[in-house]
């Protein structure tokens, strides 16, 4: 028979696993798209992929993190699409668009789930041997935990695709400066 004095972490850990669910009772829903070069357009296509039910299952998302914009204008033309789709919340933000080597990322959020800190370039995309395109960073704060103020980082990268050791060593580099 245990004693009580050993039963004691068991306790303390039952109670801590018991309580997680009432501290962590709101969900972050957080997707990424390859939008294979976006600038603009096929609104409706986006609207039905993000905000739509199919079988039961719809994807709404609260930060939609994005690779192969095109240009601000197009990050411009996809938040208006999150926001005036049917069933949106109207809420969504971006975080400003940086203008890299190649096709860019975006992060799009929605304002009355999460505040946007910070949008930090960690890795600067450029010729080979250099990874191709940005890697970026996004710092957020969740809303609605009083004085908890929990805090996210998202990363945000498109590695170089290919077989060649080349494009492995260029992958490499962006795994690195993510880690």
């Amino acid at each position: 028979m245990a004693s009580a004095g050993t039963l004691e972490p068991v306790k303390r850990l039952l109670t801590l696993l018991l309580c997680l669910p009432i501290l962590a009772s709101a969900q972050l829903r957080i997707a990424t798209w390859n939008i294979s070069n976006y600038g603009g357009g096929r609104v409706g296509p986006i609207q039905t992929v993000v905000f739509s039910s199919f079988e039961g299952r719809s994807l709404q998302p609260d930060v939609l993190v994005c690779q192969e914009i095109l240009s601000a204008s197009g990050q411009a033309a996809l938040l208006a699409a999150l926001n005036s789709a049917p069933g949106s919340s109207g809420t969504w933000a971006a975080a400003p668009f940086t203008d890299g080597n190649d096709t860019d990322n975006a992060f799009f959020y929605r304002s009355d789930r999460i505040a946007l800190l910070a949008s930090t370039i960690i890795a600067t995309g450029a010729n080979p041997p250099a990874q191709p395109r940005d890697t970026k960073r996004y710092d957020v704060r969740l809303l609605g935990y009083g004085v908890l103020t929990p805090k996210i980082a998202i990363y945000s990268s498109h590695m170089k695709a290919g077989t060649a050791v080349d494009d492995e060593a260029r992958r490499l580099t962006e795994a690195l400066a993510i880690r």
